[in-house]
């Protein structure tokens, strides 16, 4: 069992001097107007470089009262959460459920979830940790750490992840009283629906070039930011025939 340190970061003194920067540029993103995508895509920054996470996942409680995945760092990644959601078990699933962190931080030796932990394990993970994600008392979603080695996270760095789960929720909606969570449940549908675009551009990006799908999203990403526009944009005229997949290439 690994305890945070070693291969995951360069020292606990080292991660601890980021925390505020991140935290920072975090809650300022979310002052300004943002795009949920921009939010998600820094917590998920944020939890990579100081939780020492090899993937980072996000999912939602639907308006039909399922849960869906909304955000992923990879492809292994968004398969693990999927999985989570087709067999209706996993770490996530629990936290939504019960409202409390759950952790396996040694995956291989922990016999619940039957049907999820094989393919946890094959994808590579050793190790889950979720926590959950909540708005005006109730748990609305869950935020997925995923480990490529049996790790143990200390006191304050659980906290650190509940506190970037809380920073990931107003990112979603910041709408004050109660129709919070209604428009929380609306941006969760428009969230998936250009999820679904993005998808379908990166295809198309990735069989352009011939490149992996984590490389074009890379693409689609760094062109957007490079002209100031939003991702769900570029992803829009990508897959309505307004932008060729190659001119995005040109971002690196």
């Amino acid at each position: 069992m690994r305890y945070f340190g070693g291969p995951y970061a360069v020292g606990v003194a080292g991660v601890r001097d980021e925390v505020v920067p991140a935290l920072s540029e975090l809650t300022a993103s979310l002052t300004n107007r943002h795009e949920p995508d921009a939010v998600l895509r820094q917590v998920t920054a944020a939890c990579t470089r100081l939780l020492g996470a090899s993937a980072i996942g996000v999912m939602l409680s639907d308006p039909r009262g399922g849960i869906r995945v909304v955000s992923a760092s990879d492809e292994r990644s968004r398969f693990v959460e999927l999985l989570q959601t087709q067999v209706d078990e996993g770490p996530c699933v629990d936290c939504i459920k019960d409202g409390i962190a759950v952790a396996s931080e040694n995956l291989a030796a922990d016999d619940r979830w039957p049907a999820f932990r094989p393919a946890a394990l094959d994808a590579g993970y050793r190790a889950i940790r979720a926590v959950p994600m909540r708005l005006d008392g109730q748990t609305v979603g869950g935020l997925n750490l995923l480990y490529l080695e049996p790790v143990t996270l200390e006191l304050w760095q659980q906290r650190l992840g509940e506190v970037l789960a809380d920073l990931a929720v107003p990112g979603l909606s910041q709408e004050a009283g109660p129709p919070r969570v209604h428009r929380l449940t609306e941006r969760t549908l428009t969230t998936l629906n250009d999820r679904v675009q993005l998808a379908h551009a990166v295809g198309l990006v990735a069989g352009t070039l011939d490149i992996r799908v984590d490389d074009a999203r890379d693409l689609i990403v760094d062109h957007a930011r490079e002209r100031g526009t939003r991702v769900r944009d570029v992803a829009r005229a990508l897959t309505n025939g307004e932008l060729d997949p190659s001119a995005v290439s040109a971002a690196r």
